[in-house]
């Protein structure tokens, strides 16, 4: 059996992170697991039902303390499950409350029982006028937060670096309007 790989795409929202992961899943076959889609109705409704907003994540404080670390973990947990079956992994998240913390990987796969497996993370980059742009143009509501408060937003997470070790890094400058749609 071939060591399986684990590709990690990260990048902000609207970034092209899912179409890259995905493009990246296809060429591998590997497992996509996407954090909204793993666990994104449950931490809307939990947002739901506690009053908050379901769609305003950067600025929640509920929603970062209590909520984001058990989407990752159960990210990571569904990732570990499938490398122990010798299946290579793509985990479509943008992992930024993480980036400062240099062992969270190697944290991570002890943790979640992760084969030992080749581990790449894919740096989706995208110049600030373009992301913006973007999320515009997608017009979904979880980015409103981020459109109308857009100077904090990306002071925050457009410079975000990631600091782990026992990682591989590629970088993907991804300024092509037509892979951002989609339409590749």
């Amino acid at each position: 059996m071939t060591t399986p790989k684990v590709f990690i795409v990260i990048g902000p929202a609207g970034s092209g992170k899912t179409t890259v992961a995905q493009r990246t899943a296809r060429e591998h076959g590997a497992a996509y697991l996407d954090k909204d889609r793993v666990s994104g109705r449950f931490v809307e409704f939990a947002l739901t039902v506690t009053g908050h907003d379901p769609t305003d994540r950067e600025s929640n404080d509920y929603y970062r303390d209590n909520l984001l670390p058990l989407e990752y973990e159960t990210l990571m947990d569904v990732a570990g499950i499938n490398l122990r079956l010798g299946r290579s992994v793509v985990l479509d998240a943008p992992f930024g409350a993480y980036f400062g913390e240099a062992g969270y990987i190697t944290r991570a796969a002890e943790d979640f029982h992760w084969a030992p497996a080749e581990i790449t993370v894919i740096r989706v980059r995208v110049p600030q006028d373009v992301l913006r742009a973007r999320l515009t143009r997608r017009g979904l509501e979880r980015d409103q937060w981020k459109l109308s408060h857009w100077d904090d937003y990306w002071s925050v997470y457009g410079s975000l670096e990631c600091a782990w070790s026992g990682v591989r890094f590629l970088d993907f400058n991804n300024e092509s309007p037509l892979l951002a749609a989609g339409e590749i």
